[in-house]
């Protein structure tokens, strides 16, 4: 896994956009209400690295949220030929890097491609 490092990000960060849009709840729409929405729910998501709390309004539960989860299962284990199904020993116990790496696609996408949603409402780029 480790030699197609770039592959793996560019992959990740494709498949966090949509789960992480879904998960927080932004809009597509490009009505001045959704972008207003998108936008103010995008800068609630930058303070603190809230996204990574299970209840990330109150910041508990650090690391627990499903959206790592979900990442995990569609990243890793979708099917039986993945890496994860594959190579099961080396996602048990999760690597802290395999975590970090999850945890830096949700903050880019919180970063930037929400930057571009809230001002367009376009949640593709």
């Amino acid at each position: 896994m480790t030699r197609r490092t770039s592959h793996v990000c560019r992959e990740l960060k494709t498949k966090m956009r949509a789960l992480t849009a879904s998960f927080f709840g932004f809009r597509t729409s490009r009505s001045t209400v959704a972008i207003k929405q998108n936008h103010d729910l995008a800068e609630s998501l930058k303070d603190g690295s809230c996204f990574a709390f299970k209840d990330w309004e109150t910041k508990r539960g650090i690391y627990k949220t499903e959206l790592i989860q979900s990442a995990i299962n569609n990243m890793w284990f979708a099917n039986r030929s993945d890496e994860g199904v594959i190579h099961g020993r080396y996602f048990n116990p999760l690597p802290v890097e395999l975590l970090a790496l999850i945890l830096t696609a949700v903050g880019v996408f919180g970063h930037s491609c929400v930057d571009v949603a809230a001002d367009s409402g376009d949640l593709t780029d």
